[in-house]
C-alpha cells in the first residue's frame, strides 16, 4: 500500500514480509511466455527490438474490456472453479469451496458460503460431511448447527468451556486431527449467542483493538505463529481478557503442538489435553447424523453389521476424529447403497500408511512407478490423461537411470493398462463430463482408497530424494501445458508438497510460475496457494506472501498473480482480499506497459467476482461502491467498473421459478432493498465514465437479449433501467438505446419492445 493510501474499515495493514530464503532468487530464465491475446503482439514485438512498451492507459483499459466480455474467459473462470473442486476432493478429498459454472457464467445461490459442504465422490452422495478448513470471516450458522449435530463432548470439554467463561480467552495446543477446531467452534457457538468469526492467520493477536470484538460474538485463531507465541505475555492476555469482558465475547486460540508457548506467563489459559472421546460413540454420532434425512432409502443399522464390527474392532482412541469422521461418511454410503463395503474394509482393515510404503517400494520399475505418481497427481481424471503425464515423466527417470541416449527403447506393447491399474490399486470406471461443448463419456482412473494420492508423494518426498526432484520439474513442466485439468493438477500437486518443504517448491515451482506472466501458469499458482492456504500452519504463509507480492513488490507479474490469487484463497477474510484488491487496483495503472496494466485489473475483476460468490454480495457491493467514488484515483475507480462488469456477465443466478438464470445484479436489485441502492449508483458512474460508458449500455443490452428468453424478467428490468436513468440523469439516453434496440431486426426487438413499454409506463411517454 502506499504511502498516499488510506486502508478501508477493517483492513490489516501489516507488513511483516513472508518467510522466504535470503537472498531473494532472480526471475528464472526461461524461453518468454507465447502472448496471451493477439493483443500482445505488438508489445511483445516492441520487447525483442529491444525498445521499451508504451505506456498507454487507455489500451490496457480497452484490452481489460475486451477480456471481461469475451464469453471464452467467462467460462474458462467458471470452469476453474469446478476444476479446482474436483482436484481439491481427488488429492485431499475436500471441495475447494467452488461453484459449478454452466454456460460461460457461474451459477449464484445466494447465502453465506463462506463454509461450506463438501460434496461426495461417489455417485448419488448427498455430501452431508463438514468441511472444516473454515475460511476467515463469519462462519456460517449452518455449519455450526451441523457441528452441534455431529459433536461428542470429550472428558475435558466441561473444564475446557468453564475456563473461557472465566478468562475469556483460552489457548488450545494439540496437535492436528485432534478435533481441536470442531471443538473450538462448538465451544464458541456454545457460549456466545450472536455468532462465531475466524481471525485472518497473520493477525497481530497482541494488538487487537476493542473495534475487532462485537458483543456475544466468538472468535477463533486458528493457527498462531510462532514468532506471536513467544512474544506473547501475561499483560497482553489481561488486556485482551478485559476487552472481550467489556462486551461479553470470548476467543479461542489453536496453538501447533510443536510452537513453544511462554507457560510461565500464560500457563494458565493453556489447554493441552481436552480428554478423548471413545471411537465407537463419535463413529456411531456420525452414522447417525448422516443417516437423519435418508428416511426410507436407508439400509439397516450399518454398525450392527460382523464386517463393520470387525473394522470398529481395530479401532483404538489413538485414531484422530477426522478420521472416524471419515469412516463415518463411508458407512453412510453403505448403508443407502452407493457405495461397497470392501472399499471401506480395504481402508480401514488393510491399507494402513505402513502398508502403502511397502506396496509403492514394491512397483517393478520406474515405468509403473511414474505411473502411480501421475496417477496420485491426475486421480479420477480421464486414463489417457494419467497415462500421459505417465510417460513424461518415466521419460525423466529413464535420463536419470539411462544417461546413454542410444539405450532408450521402449516395448510399447510389452505392459498392459490393466495391470498397471490393478498394481496400482486403482481402477477403471466411466463417466460423464462436460467438455464444453456437450457431455461426453470418459474413461477415468482413481485410486480404489482417497488416501493414496496424498500418501504416495509423501513417500516420493520422504524416500526418494532423486526422484522427487525429477517430480519437482515434471510438475514445473505440468504448470505450463494450456489445457486446464493438467496446469490445475500440477499446482495442486506442487502445494501438497510445498507443506513439507516451502522454499524449496516456493522458489523451483511457485514462484518460476508467477514470474512467467503466463495466464495458465498463473492458474496454476492460484492452484498451489489454495491448497497450501487450507493446511494447517500455511494460512498465514500464503497470507503474507500475497500481502508481500501486492505491497511491496514491484514486478506487475506477481501483483497479478496475487490479485487473481485472492478471490479464492481461505488464508485470509474476505475484507482483508478486498481490501489487498483495492491497493493492487491502485497500482495497476502505475506500471510501464499497457499490458501489465491490462493484466492486473483484469485479476482484480476475476476476483472480485470469485468474492461476490464465495462471500457476501453486499460487502463486495459496499467495496466497489468506495472504490469508484469521485475521490479515488483515476485507476482504482476505473477498475472497480471493470469488475463490476465481469460480475454482471459472468455470475446468474438460478431461480426456481424461470426457465432461463437471471443476471445476479438484476435478480439481488429485485430482491434486496440495499443491493438495489448500491447497483444503481454502480451502473449510474458506468454511465457517466468515459471510457465505460459504452460498456453500461451493451451491458443492459446483454439484459435485454436475456429477457427474450425470460420473459418474467421484463418488468423488473425496466423499473431498474428507469432508476439507473433517473439517478444517473441519463434516463433520455436509455430510453434513445431502449428504442433502437427495439427496432434492430437483428437484435432483441420484440423484447426491447417489452421492457420499452414498461419503461414509459411511469411518466407516460409516447
Amino acid at each position: 500500500m502506499t504511502d498516499t493510501d488510506q486502508p478501508e474499515p477493517d483492513e490489516d495493514t501489516s507488513t511483516d514480509p513472508v518467510p522466504e530464503p535470503d537472498p531473494e532468487p532472480a526471475p528464472p530464465e526461461s524461453e518468454p511466455a507465447q502472448p496471451e491475446s493477439a493483443t500482445e503482439e505488438k508489445e511483445a514485438g516492441a520487447k525483442e527490438a529491444g525498445d521499451k512498451p508504451e505506456k498507454d492507459e487507455e489500451g490496457g483499459i480497452r484490452q481489460a474490456q475486451e477480456q471481461a466480455v469475451d464469453p471464452e474467459n467467462a467460462r474458462e473462470w467458471a470452469q476453474f472453479a469446478s476444476q479446482m473442486d474436483t482436484a481439491m476432493k481427488a488429492m485431499l478429498g475436500l471441495g475447494a469451496g467452488g461453484f459449478v459454472g454452466t454456460g460461460g457464467t457461474a451459477n449464484f445461490f445466494l447465502g453465506d458460503t463462506s463454509v461450506g459442504q463438501v460434496g461426495d465422490r461417489y455417485p448419488g452422495g448427498h455430501g452431508r460431511s463438514v468441511d472444516m478448513r473454515v475460511r476467515s470471516g463469519v462462519v456460517a450458522a449452518e455449519v455450526l448447527e451441523q457441528i452441534e449435530q455431529s459433536y461428542v463432548e470429550p472428558a475435558g470439554y466441561r473444564e475446557l468451556k468453564y475456563l473461557l467463561e472465566q478468562r475469556q480467552l483460552v489457548f488450545i495446543q494439540a496437535r492436528s486431527g485432534t478435533g481441536r477446531t470442531m471443538t473450538a467452534l462448538h465451544l464458541l457457538a456454545g457460549v456466545c449467542a450472536e455468532g462465531v468469526h475466524k481471525l485472518d492467520p497473520d493477525v497481530e493477536l497482541k494488538t487487537l483493538s476493542a473495534k475487532t470484538f462485537k458483543p456475544a460474538h466468538g472468535y477463533l485463531l486458528e493457527s498462531l505463529d510462532p514468532a506471536q507465541a513467544a512474544e506473547f505475555r501475561a499483560f497482553h492476555a489481561e488486556r485482551l481478557g478485559q476487552l472481550m469482558r467489556d462486551n461479553g465475547s470470548m476467543m479461542v486460540v489453536i496453538v501447533d503442538e510443536s510452537v513453544r508457548l511462554p507457560l510461565h506467563e500464560i500457563g494458565d489459559l493453556v489447554v493441552t489435553d481436552f480428554g478423548r472421546v471413545k471411537p465407537e460413540l463419535l463413529l456411531r454420532r456420525h452414522v447417525e447424523w448422516g443417516l437423519s434425512d435418508a428416511g426410507d432409502s436407508a439400509g439397516p443399522d450399518v454398525l450392527s453389521r460382523p464386517e463393520v464390527k470387525e473394522i470398529v474392532a481395530q479401532l483404538t482412541e489413538e485414531v484422530p476424529p477426522r478420521e472416524l469422521a471419515k469412516l463415518g461418511e463411508l458407512l453412510v454410503e453403505v448403508a443407502n447403497e452407493r457405495l461397497s463395503l470392501d472399499v471401506v474394509r480395504e481402508r480401514y482393515s488393510r491399507a494402513s500408511e505402513a502398508g502403502i510404503a511397502e506396496w509403492f517400494d514394491a512397483q517393478q520399475d520406474c515405468e509403473q512407478r511414474a505411473f502411480v505418481i501421475a496417477l496420485a497427481v491426475f486421480n479420477d481424471e480421464p486414463v489417457q490423461l494419467v497415462s500421459t503425464a505417465a510417460t513424461l515423466l518415466a521419460d525423466r527417470f529413464r535420463e536419470l537411470e539411462i544417461p546413454d541416449p542410444a539405450d532408450r527403447t521402449r516395448d510399447v506393447f510389452a505392459v498392459q493398462l490393466s495391470w498397471r491399474v490393478e498394481q496400482a490399486r486403482a481402477e477403471l470406471v466411466s463417466e460423464m463430463e462436460d467438455t464444453g461443448f456437450g457431455r461426453v463419456r470418459v474413461r477415468k482412473a482413481r485410486f480404489r482408497d482417497d488416501r493414496f494420492p496424498r500418501l504416495v508423494l509423501e513417500q516420493v518426498r520422504a524416500q526418494y530424494t532423486e526422484a522427487l526432484d525429477v517430480v519437482t520439474d515434471w510438475l514445473l513442466a505440468l504448470g505450463g501445458i494450456d489445457v486446464p485439468q493438467v496446469r490445475i493438477r500440477a499446482g495442486v500437486a506442487a502445494g501438497m508438497l510445498a507443506q513439507y518443504d516451502f522454499v524449496s517448491v516456493y522458489n523451483r515451482i511457485i514462484l518460476h510460475w508467477a514470474y512467467s506472466g503466463d495466464k495458465y501458469e498463473r492458474r496454476a499458482v492460484v492452484a498451489a496457494l489454495q491448497v497450501l492456504g487450507s493446511l494447517p500452519g500455511f494460512d498465514r504463509v500464503v497470507a503474507k506472501l500475497l500481502r508481500e507480492w501486492v505491497q511491496r513488490r514491484k514486478d506487475p507479474r506477481l501483483r497479478a498473480t496475487a490479485a487473481r490469487a485472492l478471490g479464492s484463497t481461505t488464508s485470509m477474510s474476505p475484507a482483508t482480499a478486498l481490501s489487498l484488491l483495492r491497493t493492487a487496483s491502485r497500482e495497476a495503472l502505475r506500471d510501464t506497459s499497457w499490458l501489465a496494466t491490462s493484466n492486473t485489473m483484469y485479476c482484480v475483476g476475476e476476483s472480485v467476482s470469485d468474492l461476490f460468490v464465495r462471500a457476501e454480495p453486499g460487502q463486495v457491493l459496499r467495496a466497489l461502491e468506495r472504490w469508484s467514488r469521485d475521490k479515488e484515483y483515476p485507476e482504482r475507480r476505473e477498475t472497480a467498473l471493470l469488475a463490476l462488469l465481469m460480475t454482471s456477465r459472468y455470475v446468474e443466478v438460478t431461480v426456481d421459478t424461470s426457465a432461463e438464470p437471471w443476471p445476479v445484479l438484476l435478480w439481488l436489485a429485485e430482491h434486496d432493498e440495499e443491493h438495489r441502492e448500491l447497483i444503481v449508483v454502480l451502473f449510474s458512474r458506468m454511465l457517466l465514465t468515459a471510457d465505460f460508458m459504452q460498456r453500461g449500455y451493451r451491458e443492459m443490452s446483454t439484459w435485454v437479449r436475456r429477457a427474450r428468453r425470460e420473459p418474467t424478467i421484463v418488468a423488473p428490468l425496466a423499473r431498474l433501467l428507469r432508476e439507473i436513468g433517473e439517478h444517473s440523469g441519463e434516463l433520455d439516453s436509455i430510453h434513445f438505446y431502449l428504442r433502437k434496440w427495439a427496432g434492430d431486426r437483428e437484435g432483441p426487438a420484440a423484447a426491447s419492445r417489452a421492457v420499452l413499454e414498461r419503461f414509459e409506463e411511469k411518466e407516460g411517454q409516447p
